[in-house]
């Protein structure tokens, strides 16, 4: 992640590690967020410098993931693309309200939803075919 080794390496919780990672996340997100409205207004994007940056932070959830998953803290039926997917809601914060609020409550449904032990449930169970 960042050269410094795994939270595991660390002696840090992989939930407790995860959590805080998503929570600063939504921080950058918001501050982003204001950031891209401003530069909006001067001049093109940088996609070049996104897809960067979308690399990076693919990069670090993918770490994430296949920590809790070796561990068993994570559900082994989860790619870190489902992950990022989840998170999208991050990217829908209202940072003209509660968005911290909102970030928490975020982060505790995402977290709470890859813990290992918790059963994927198909999309059509208890439909007759």
């Amino acid at each position: 992640m960042n050269g410094v080794g795994t939270p595991q390496e660390r002696g840090i919780d992989l939930g407790d590690a995860l959590r805080e990672w998503v929570a600063r996340l939504a921080s950058l997100l918001v501050a982003t967020q204001h950031m891209s409205e401003a530069l909006r207004s001067v001049g093109p994007s940088n996609g070049a410098r996104a897809s960067e940056s979308y690399a990076q932070v693919f990069d670090t959830i993918d770490t994430f993931v296949a920590a809790g998953v070796a561990t068993g803290t994570i559900r082994s039926d989860l790619e870190t693309a489902d992950v990022v997917l989840a998170m999208g809601g991050l990217l829908r914060l209202d940072v003209s309200g509660d968005w911290k609020g909102q970030a928490d409550r975020q982060v505790r449904l995402l977290v709470d939803g890859l813990q290992a032990g918790t059963h994927p449930h198909p999309l059509n169970a208890g439909t007759a075919e």
